[in-house]
């Protein structure tokens, strides 16, 4: 039997990737989905009416779909980490989420090391570099996996297929580093299943002219293009101004179109999501990821947090080795790992030194009240001798 339990269901994601989980036939009679809550009473009143229109459109499958009201209570085997504070405000850099999550998911972490430490989890929450690091630290790192890497691959191969005129299933093409800013597109990665000379070319003919201007001055420029549309109201224009963009600079700017309208990108995050599952559940399945994992020198010899090209299977995460990449293309994810890991040490330290000054402010506010008990104590013995 096999058990799933996602943290954050009620969420934009979360509930989305239940629809896919159940749609997919990936979980079989007997099996369980667990719906988590956080111990809140409106998160779990949503909860409990999502399982009952879940069972009016999938019960005759016969999963059980649970409701967990306190996430002390969940015991899945699969444990997806959909919980977190975002923002619906503009969408730049997903960075600007860690300061708000990162308690959240030490708390979390904590609690999945008490209940479900040896779980499979995939980690979903925005930044996904962050979560992935603390709970890789409490729950040992190859039963850690962050999907990021793999959504921004798919992103990355649907752009070229787009363009070829392609089925994205017959595109490989890989992003590896962060899912954000230092996300790092490999062109070298790129393989076409097809023998046609003429989409070869076309795909060598994109590799030519990516290298006629940086990347971070074409991802700038249409980033610049893009907003001044949008505040204009003009979404059609603005997605039309990618379309015309190379593949690798249209993945950094279309995400920031998209939460502009709906905060979210809920169903390429549940489809991303569920390649993992299905290698989990499939071991016949080995298809090749990319997930951001901690790695101790496992790829080149980085230590930190990266998305890196991986297969994966109950037993964890195994990285996948890269036959062919480019001098540049290197550099680019040994910087992208040094950019993770300062970014991570800025908002932990961060969180750190709001804990610090809370606990002073509170024994100052302790101090203050002990010493104003003691004047009344004073002034009161005084009233009593006069």
């Amino acid at each position: 039997m096999t058990s799933i339990s996602i943290i954050g269901a009620s969420g934009a994601v979360g509930s989305t990737l239940t629809t896919h989980i159940l749609r997919s036939g990936l979980l079989q009679q007997g099996d369980r989905l667990q719906l988590v809550a956080r111990g809140v009473e409106s998160n779990s009143a949503k909860l409990l009416s999502m399982r009952i229109d879940l069972m009016d459109a999938f019960d005759d499958q016969g999963v059980d779909i649970e409701v967990i009201a306190n996430i002390e209570d969940m015991d899945g085997d699969i444990v997806v980490v959909c919980a977190g504070v975002s923002s619906k405000e503009k969408l730049i850099d997903r960075r600007d989420w860690g300061k708000a999550n990162c308690d959240l998911y030490e708390s979390i972490a904590e609690t999945c090391l008490r209940r479900v430490p040896n779980a499979f989890f995939i980690i979903v929450s925005n930044p996904v570099e962050l979560a992935v690091r603390i709970f890789s630290e409490k729950l040992g790192c190859r039963r850690v996996v962050g999907m990021g890497a793999e959504q921004d691959s798919l992103r990355f191969s649907r752009a070229i297929a787009h363009d070829l005129g392609m089925s994205r299933h017959d595109v490989f093409a890989s992003v590896l580093g962060e899912h954000g800013q230092a996300m790092v597109p490999l062109w070298s990665s790129v393989e076409l299943n097809t023998t046609n000379e003429r989409l070869l070319q076309r795909l060598d003919a994109m590799r030519i002219q990516n290298q006629a201007m940086p990347l971070e001055q074409r991802v700038t420029e249409l980033r610049g293009s893009v907003t001044d549309f949008l505040e204009k109201g003009l979404v059609n224009e603005a997605y039309e101004a990618t379309r015309k963009s190379l593949p690798d600079a249209r993945i950094f700017v279309q995400p920031q179109i998209t939460w502009n309208t709906i905060h979210s990108t809920p169903n390429a995050t549940a489809n991303s999501t569920l390649r993992f599952l299905t290698r989990l559940l499939h071991a016949e399945d080995q298809r090749p990821l990319h997930a951001q994992v901690l790695l101790s020198g496992d790829f080149w010899g980085i230590h930190g947090v990266c998305g890196v090209p991986v297969t994966i299977n109950s037993d964890g995460w195994r990285v996948r080795e890269i036959e062919s990449l480019a001098g540049e293309e290197r550099l680019r994810i040994l910087d992208a790992t040094a950019s993770i890991e300062r970014y991570i040490t800025e908002v932990r330290s961060a969180a750190l030194d709001t804990v610090v000054f809370q606990a002073a402010s509170d024994v100052s506010m302790a101090s203050s009240s002990i010493a104003l008990s003691e004047d009344i104590f004073e002034n009161s013995a005084s009233l009593c001798t006069t």
